[in-house]
């Protein structure tokens, strides 16, 4: 099994998460594992790199059905990452992808609980079971505490591939990652 590392407000993860849920509806063996880069839990400035990225990766989005807008912001996206946890394997997909749209082509406050229960509900979550756990101050500490033990590990920025325990860059292409699934 792959392993993709990514956050909402990285646009090559936004490219890599589409790319890897395009390839695990063929078949590959991948799993998204959200992690919050940022860690803070205030909204940031857009940064220049990440309007770079932006650029660098605007038609590579587009072929993969999503187009990457300046963002007005960068929300924390603990919130975000703790909905995607709390739902049915079946949904966390669904949902994630659903997530990158909203920031990224409507310029979605993803630190906005209303947005995510919109979002989730689209995507055909049940929202009432996981309205009362976004609001649990434990559950964000406790996701807190995964991701930096993960961070521990060598996630630093996103999106990166752990494969037989060795982490690569996340935007790869489709037959590296092919061939990356193999070996697993």
């Amino acid at each position: 099994m792959l392993t993709l590392f990514h956050d909402y407000t990285s646009p090559a993860s936004a490219v890599a998460v589409l790319r890897a849920r395009r390839l695990h509806a063929e078949g590959l063996p991948i799993e998204l594992q959200g992690h919050d880069a940022i860690g803070v839990d205030l909204a940031l400035p857009v940064t220049v790199d990440v309007l770079a990225v932006i650029d660098a990766l605007r038609e590579e989005g587009l072929r993969e059905g999503i187009a990457l807008r300046r963002p007005a912001t960068l929300p924390p996206t603990i919130a975000a990452h703790l909905l995607v946890d709390l739902l049915p394997a079946a949904l966390r997909g669904p949902v994630a992808t659903g997530l990158y749209h909203a920031y990224w082509e409507d310029g979605a406050d993803l630190a906005d609980r209303a947005t995510l229960l919109a979002v989730a509900s689209a995507a055909g979550a049940e929202v009432d079971d996981v309205t009362v756990a976004l609001g649990d101050r434990a559950r964000h500490a406790t996701l807190r505490r995964r991701m930096a033990g993960v961070r521990r590990q060598g996630v630093g920025g996103v999106p990166v591939i752990l494969v037989s325990r060795t982490l690569v860059p996340g935007l790869l292409d489709d037959d590296t990652l092919h061939t990356l699934a193999a070996q697993v």
